[in-house]
């Protein structure tokens, strides 16, 4: 069902951004993704034509206004529209506001977490694909769960996750009349093993970390999902690092 389609992802250099891009290109989708590393991005590329599939790597640091620009105008003269946009880049920052990170830290988790995901929607919703329907796949966190505390994320990273969310249950309302579907994922802390991890003895609730391997299956899941069928956010339930000792 995915055969075929065109996918942006943002944060394609390494973890879960690098696996759902090599996930997406074993399914037939054309992928083109960024990472702030151009070296991380084309390693990505290289393990997906290894593999028989179709990528592209750009250089995008999603905290910064002008280089957001620059990708998305380098995506706008594609040719064909984009059918999946999943959002996956942020910055990580840990600790309390006094001891947590500079201002600068601040600034770019802010900036990577939220502003720079809400640019590039805004420049690439032109090329949406509104005939046969698209997805937008927004990675927002746990974090972003009002009155969510059980996470040492200092409250910069704890800001940009609730106000992404805030900004994908506004846009999945409006571009829903648009047959743009828009699902918010709100995971807890996860592992990303590798391409083929075996998690089958993954069989006890509660006991180990999510994987990124089933945030893919809920990912595919969900774009493969006749258009009817918009779900607009998807909670998990699992223990943190911090609970697992």
């Amino acid at each position: 069902m995915l055969q075929g389609k065109r996918a942006v992802v943002t944060g394609g250099g390494r973890d879960f951004g690098q696996a759902v891009s090599v996930w997406l290109a074993r399914e037939g989708v054309e992928v083109a993704l960024c990472s702030r590393v151009i070296a991380q991005a084309q390693a990505t590329v290289e393990i997906i034509r290894a593999e028989g599939g179709s990528a592209e790597a750009y250089e995008c640091d999603i905290s910064d206004v002008n280089s957001v620009r620059q990708f998305s105008h380098g995506l706008l003269k594609h040719e064909k529209p984009i059918d999946i946009l999943l959002l996956s880049a942020a910055q990580w920052l840990e600790g309390d506001l006094q001891t947590g990170g500079g201002d600068e830290d601040i600034v770019s988790t802010i900036n990577t977490g939220l502003t720079g995901s809400i640019l590039l929607t805004k420049a690439l919703l032109p090329r949406m694909n509104r005939e046969q329907g698209s997805d937008i796949i927004a990675m927002v966190s746990v974090c972003g769960v009002p009155n969510f505390t059980q996470s040492n994320a200092h409250p910069a990273f704890f800001a940009a996750k609730q106000g992404f969310s805030g900004f994908c249950h506004n846009i999945s309302q409006s571009l829903a009349a648009e047959n743009i579907r828009v699902t918010a994922l709100y995971p807890p802390d996860f592992e990303t093993f590798g391409f083929d991890e075996n998690i089958s003895h993954h069989n006890q609730t509660n006991q180990r970390l999510l994987t990124g391997q089933s945030i893919w299956q809920t990912v595919k899941f969900v774009v493969t999902q006749p258009r009817s069928c918009h779900i607009n956010a998807i909670h998990f339930q699992g223990p943190s690092r911090e609970q697992l000792g």
